[in-house]
């Protein structure tokens, strides 16, 4: 079963390099697979667009469905279309990739973290002056209130003080009306204007952010696709030109080549410290070197994850801390303050002929909230937006990392391919540079022996030996 999976699999890549094979069918295949290129490409775009959040709206998938349409017409006319193609999807998964993936994730922190932690501190800005709002009117009523019923409360009482011995004759009536006037105009005036300031700047940082983010994702997106085409161009120029690209590689054309040669000029097997150099593709065996690229493949992707974190640990803290102080301040209760009148009086008693002197106490209380608790603040957490894209990323990151190697591979093998004359010059490149360096290292070797031969003979330290034997001879 595998062997007939292998074998379609080379059967497909066979008419896919070729593109021009004979017969309905295979031409049909053929176009199949340049269709099937192009919805590659289209479903990668569109996961950078969801991963970026610029949105997949009608527009965009318009223009994805454009370029898909315009990817599969040229794969079926042009091999370096197709070619390209292939590397572009593979050099995704690379260090051109991997940046593109790191400044995608940092967007999404900065744009939507940055933006929490901004909106947080307004939020505890407007319940601020919410509570101010709030106390300016709770002023108002309140305790005037306490004071209007005190005043009420003394004229009640100066009513009881007054004697008049002439009811019969004169007749009194009185009428008290106690109207309480608050001029709080200039606060009222300060509240307006601040909130005025604050719904301005919140509005002009709201409206830049916006903008910064729109542009930003954006630019990230256009500048990670170019530099992962850039990317591709060099390599691809470098192969067909310099026969340099990633030189490191033992190819079945090169295994063919060797074979090939006379015995002298085989440089099959490698030697131990050859095989540490040169690798056998494809092969998921990676050298001291290529594992060196690997931890350094993950060293900026680690760095970034860190401040990813710590920006999402800020912009949690603040909501922890705002969430801390709405619980306190809910929970607190309210200031009682306690109100006493001593109203003290001297009423003549005309039957005693002496003045009656009398106290009386009256305890109130007023009630005061500290805060108010429709003005407490409620801060807003926006972990998960970041997160969850910012997980595939890394999942995305991590597998690319560990296949980085092997993507490698493929790409050198994808060209070899494609342009087999230029893999066949590039073979005939390293293995002149293998067959070189052993005669490098044998001449470097026999330089060595010589030199320890003649550093072993005594006559080389005590050269007035070989002098007396040839004085005795």
């Amino acid at each position: 079963m595998f062997a007939k999976i292998v074998t379609m699999f080379l059967s497909c890549a066979k008419i896919f390099v070729s593109g021009k094979e004979c017969g309905w069918r295979n031409r049909i295949f053929f176009g199949l697979l340049c269709l099937l290129l192009g919805i590659t490409v289209s479903a990668f775009l569109i996961l950078v667009l969801v991963l970026s959040k610029i949105g997949v709206g009608l527009v965009n998938l318009s223009i994805i469905f454009s370029f898909g349409i315009l990817i599969f017409v040229l794969a079926c006319v042009s091999k370096s279309v197709r070619c390209m193609s292939i590397l572009f999807l593979l050099a995704c998964g690379m260090r051109e990739g991997r940046n593109v993936l790191i400044a995608t994730g940092t967007s999404i922190v900065v744009f939507n973290n940055v933006r929490n932690i901004l909106g947080n501190l307004k939020i505890v800005a407007d319940s601020i002056i919410c509570n101010l709002e709030a106390k300016r009117v709770s002023l108002k009523v309140v305790p005037f209130d306490y004071y209007s019923n005190l005043l009420s409360t003394l004229y009640v009482y100066a009513k009881q003080l007054f004697f008049n011995p002439f009811t019969d004759v004169v007749s009194l009536s009185d009428e008290f009306q106690c109207k309480i006037r608050i001029s709080d105009d200039e606060l009222n005036a300060m509240l307006i204007e601040t909130k005025a300031q604050m719904q301005t700047v919140s509005s002009s940082v709201s409206s830049v952010f916006d903008i910064m983010t729109f542009a930003g994702r954006i630019v990230f997106l256009i500048g990670g696709i170019s530099i992962i085409l850039v990317g591709t161009w060099i390599f691809f120029k470098k192969f067909l030109i310099l026969n340099k690209a990633n030189n490191l590689y033992i190819t079945k054309a090169f295994v063919q080549y060797d074979e090939e040669q006379q015995n002298t000029l085989r440089v099959l097997p490698l030697s131990r410290k050859e095989q540490n150099k040169y690798i056998q593709i494809p092969s998921l065996r990676t050298s001291d070197k290529q594992k060196l690229n690997v931890a350094l493949y993950f060293l900026p992707i680690m760095t970034n994850i860190l401040i990813w974190i710590l920006i999402s640990f800020l912009d949690f803290m603040l909501y922890w801390l705002i969430l801390t102080v709405r619980k306190h301040l809910k929970s607190l209760d309210m200031a009682v303050v306690p109100i006493t009148m001593t109203f003290s009086h001297t009423r003549m008693d005309f039957k005693d002929v002496f003045n009656l002197r009398r106290a009386d106490t009256h305890h109130h209380a007023m009630n005061i909230t500290l805060f108010e608790p429709q003005c407490a603040p409620k801060p807003e957490l926006s972990l998960t937006a970041s997160w969850i894209p910012l997980t595939i990323l890394i999942a995305v990151l991590v597998f690319f990392g560990l296949f980085s190697t092997f993507l490698i591979q493929m790409k050198l093998l994808v060209m070899a391919s494609f342009y087999p004359s230029k893999e066949f010059e590039r073979v005939h490149y390293l293995h002149q540079k293998i067959l070189e360096e052993r005669s490098q290292e044998a001449l470097v070797s026999k330089l060595n022996q010589t030199l320890k031969n003649i550093l072993a003979q005594a006559n080389f330290w005590f050269p007035i030996l070989t002098r007396k034997h040839y004085v005795n001879s």
